[in-house]
């Protein structure tokens, strides 16, 4: 699976070309047989031959000829010739003494020949051609007539011989049998002692928490074990062994009011229905600190355009909310009423379009009649469901709010018709400009179809929440860390937690675990544009994120909002401009003792390295983006229960430019630190589970540390260049000398190596690394202390501990095993190199062989004419070409060496 195997199809082509012993043995007669009728033909007098090309005449004029008799007796002759010929070769066949590659390479010699010798290419031999094809079929028909004289010895016009020499598709077929040779030994080989180095009264993990399907599973293996009908999609630990949030661990810390947590509802909270507002009566306040309300009497606007009266901008918003709206026309006026100064910029095309054409005329008319009524009946609720100002979150503090979701609801209706003030001003000088927009003019322009998809999704939600208002509620909390609690990567001992990685399902899907937001640093990025991706859609299936945009900053390096609690209202489909509204969706998910959904996100903004991707390699930028996870993965305070895994995937990696698989490592690392587990979904992309996977195991089973990994990941981005194509390479040769330096180390340690990891694709001597050094370590480390050195100077560098292979157990542990699965996956991609050089190599042999077509003809009508025992020297010949041209391949890849190197192994580990 990480290194399909291409046996299966080499072993198909192989047995295209290699007969059986039996058919093989009457094949060889035949071509013998007909060889010696050649040497005979061939050696008829000049005159002769030339009789026999000249065209046959009259079938009188053919029985009167004298030389009918003299072609008889050859006939016989040659008939008695044959049976000696096959006699000999059934006593050669008997005896063992021809080999199938040298029969084989007789049939192919000989047939290039004949396809030549009767193309015209053979000059004088051409009779002898026409003369063999009239033999066979006198054998297969029992007689000859006139007729096929006569079609027989008709001279045949000479045609271009062919371009290629079978020789070549001979010698590929070969290489590819050996390429499948040696790629069953190996796998069959690695796997044999895999399983018998695990002791049967020892299970790697528990049938519950088994790891994903074998490593060593292959589409050509007919004995393989079966995971069942359906295709296993996902690798390592499964997602039910996971942490997750459930009645029995709860997770999160409790709503009860503090400095650093505004509860917005009373308590305790009501047994039915939503949850009553606290205070009880509106309380207005109108500073920098909190959200600037449409109620609050200290909100004012002009009487008129002209006019220097000043009135209550809520007694306006009122006012124009209680007309009829009947069409889009009618909206706009109304919301217009209160935002004139945009009243030449703000055009709601997109909403019409959606409402006039895209929608049947019946939901037009129900949303005119129902929905929109109610929307605007839910904002004017505003000063009796909302009775005080929201605090802002703002930049540098760690505060949480707590709404009900009818809050949220009365909130969202007042975006829907902008009558928030001073949110539509755009520049840096302005007050809100740190903020994301929250009103939704901007949502109503836009006609492309994914925008229209989004109001789809908002419409659905008012529609629902004002059919059967919610009873939830839902706490956002923006953690800050500071400086000083930040953590101190490279000294962190902790190992690294369980890994799911699955290419299907969404992060949303996953129930009860920590789910990321793919954030921008202004919440909810482009969700009231044209954006429509991770974060937008997410937004989109759960509207009351969007109220995040009203009280949240733009959030620092250091920074996160984590929601509580929120409910998914739609369903979709697609992604960017294929995403369509999948319908409702009714969301079963339980809820916490304050009514709260169990399900909990995590909002994160990663960098852009759109113009320089290069440079996210670079340690300052990997210290940057492990601190934003480890801000939005770490543990509210006063949280109870255990924590739960992370839900994630490719954070940061669409237009943003950023390596999924250094993402990946760092939300691995970001994990390990504050304990949790993780679950990684690809999206489809079976190449990154299988590497993160295959990293994963290879981390494991050298005991790598949060240490180590960020070390090697500061290193790799330090020599400057590297474009991340050599990223997962890099770790795999760095962090194995970083375990052959912890392997001479008398005692174990789990400090991080101080020094730079030499990195190497050579061996000491300068050479390419060749198979068996997959399976052996280095020699002791030069850098430890003088007394680890000393301790280990007098050992046989091969009698070290050999790297363990691991699987994960319930506990994230490893259990380890003799030979490392990822040893042997690249001992055999190894062999695919080794193999693939030698073919390039030996086709650049058979071209400097070749010569031109006249000369190649008649050395291989030289060949035909010769005796028997040429012909016997040519088999020889042949097969010591054959052992040349195999020389490379025996040299590195042989094997039976290899073997030896795996029975090294078992002696090293009894």
């Amino acid at each position: 699976m990480f290194m399909p195997s291409t046996s299966k199809g080499c072993k198909k082509r192989g047995e295209e070309i290699s007969p059986t012993r039996e058919g093989s043995s009457n094949s060889s007669q035949v071509i013998e047989s007909s060889i010696e009728c050649i040497d005979l033909e061939s050696s008829l007098p000049d005159k002769q031959t030339a009789i026999n090309m000249q065209p046959t005449g009259t079938k009188k004029q053919q029985e009167d000829s004298p030389s009918r008799e003299h072609q008889k007796s050859i006939e016989n002759h040659s008939n008695k010739e044959m049976e000696k010929n096959i006699e000999k070769t059934s006593r050669d066949l008997e005896k063992g003494q021809l080999e199938m590659s040298h029969k084989r390479k007789n049939k192919d010699e000989y047939d290039e020949v004949m396809e030549k010798y009767e193309s015209g290419g053979g000059g004088g031999g051409g009779g002898g051609g026409g003369r063999r094809s009239a033999d066979n079929k006198g054998k297969e028909g029992k007689g000859q007539g006139n007729s096929s004289s006569h079609k027989l010895y008709k001279k045949v016009t000479p045609r271009k011989s062919p371009k290629k020499s079978t020789q070549m598709e001979k010698n590929g077929h070969e290489k590819c049998k050996e390429a499948s040779n040696l790629r069953s030994i190996l796998a069959s080989a690695a796997e044999r002692r895999i399983k018998a180095t695990v002791p049967s009264s020892s299970k790697a993990v528990s049938s519950t928490h088994q790891l994903s399907p074998d490593l060593f599973e292959d589409e050509d293996t007919d004995n393989r074990t079966k995971m069942g009908e359906q295709e296993v999609h996902w690798r390592g630990s499964p997602l039910s062994s996971l942490t997750t949030l459930s009645s029995t661990n709860l997770n999160l810390p409790s709503v009860s009011p503090s400095p650093t947590h505004t509860v917005m509802v009373k308590l305790p909270l009501s047994t039915s229905g939503p949850a009553l507002p606290h205070p009880t009566s509106y309380t207005d306040v109108w500073d920098q600190h909190h959200v600037r309300m449409p109620c609050s009497p200290r909100s004012q606007y002009p009487l008129s355009k002209n006019s220097d009266v000043i009135v209550s901008r809520w007694s306006v918003i009122c006012q124009a909310l209680c007309r009829d709206m009947s069409s889009v026309e009618d909206f706009q006026k109304v919301v217009l009423e209160y935002n004139t100064r945009y009243a030449s910029k703000w055009k709601f095309r997109g909403l019409q379009y959606l409402l006039e054409r895209e929608l049947e005329e019946e939901e037009s008319e129900h949303f005119f009649h129902n929905t929109l009524p109610a929307i605007a009946s839910l904002a004017l609720r505003l000063p009796q469901l909302v009775t005080q100002a929201p605090p802002l979150l703002t930049k540098h503090t760690t505060h949480s709010v707590t709404f009900s979701q009818l809050q949220i609801a009365s909130l969202l209706a007042n975006a829907f018709f902008c009558t928030f003030p001073r949110r539509n001003a755009k520049g840096s000088e302005t007050e809100y400009a740190s903020y994301p927009d929250i009103n939704f003019n901007r949502l109503f322009f836009h006609k492309e179809k994914r925008a229209l998809e989004k109001l789809k999704c908002i419409i659905n939600y008012f529609r629902r929440i004002t059919i059967k208002e919610p009873t939830g509620n839902v706490t956002f909390t923006r953690q800050h860390i500071s400086t000083s609690d930040l953590p101190s990567w490279l000294s962190c001992t902790n190992h690294l937690p369980r890994l799911h990685v699955d290419t299907v399902g969404l992060i949303e899907e996953a129930e009860g675990l920590l789910q990321v937001d793919f954030a921008n640093k202004f919440l909810g990025g482009g969700v009231l544009g044209l954006g429509c991706v991770q974060e937008e859609i997410r937004f989109v299936l759960s509207p009351e994120l969007l109220i995040s945009r009203l009280f949240t900053q733009v959030l620092d390096n250091t920074e996160a909002l984590i929601i509580t609690g929120v409910e998914q209202f739609n369903s979709g489909n697609g992604y960017s401009s294929t995403f369509i509204w999948g319908g409702s969706c009714q969301d079963t998910t339980p809820r916490d003792l304050w009514g709260r959904r169990l399900c909990q996100v995590t909002a994160i903004d990663a960098l852009h390295f759109t113009k320089q991707p290069q440079i996210q390699y670079r340690e300052s930028f990997i210290k940057r983006e492990l601190n934003k996870a480890y801000a939005g993965f770490r543990v509210l305070d006063k949280s109870t229960g255990a924590p739960i895994a992370v839900a994630t995937g490719n954070w940061g990696c669409g237009a943003f430019r950023g390596n999924p698989r250094l993402k990946a490592l760092i939300q691995l690392a970001a994990c390990a630190y504050v304990g949790r587990d993780l679950a990684y979904f690809t999206f489809g992309d079976e190449k990154l589970r299988d590497d993160l996977v295959t990293m994963y195991i290879f981390l494991k089973e050298n005991n790598v540390t949060v240490g180590a990994l960020v070390q090697v990941l500061n290193q790799h981005g330090a020599r400057g260049w590297g474009d991340g194509s050599d990223f997962f390479q890099y770790i795999y040769h760095s962090l194995r000398a970083y375990d052959s330096d912890t392997d001479s180390e008398t005692t174990t340690t789990t400090k991080p190596l101080e020094s730079d990891v030499p990195v190497s694709t050579h061996n000491s001597r300068g050479c390419p690394r060749v198979i068996s050094d997959y399976f052996k370590r280095s020699g002791p480390s030069t850098s430890r202390s003088s007394s680890s050195s000393s301790s280990t100077s007098h050992k046989n560098p091969q009698s070290k501990p050999l790297p363990q292979s691991s699987y994960v157990t319930e506990g994230g542990a490893a259990i380890k095993d003799s030979l490392s699965e990822e040893k042997i996956l690249q001992v055999l991609s190894e062999c695919d190199r080794l193999i693939e050089g030698q073919k390039s190599k030996d086709k650049m042999s058979a071209e400097c062989f070749s010569t031109s077509d006249d000369k190649h003809v008649r050395d291989a009508c030289d060949r035909v004419l010769s005796k028997g025992e040429k012909r016997d020297n040519q088999g020889k010949e042949g097969m010591r070409r054959d052992e040349k041209k195999n020389k490379v391949l025996q040299s590195t890849g042989e094997p039976s060496r290899l073997l030896s190197v795996l029975d090294e192994i078992d002696t090293e580990v009894s």
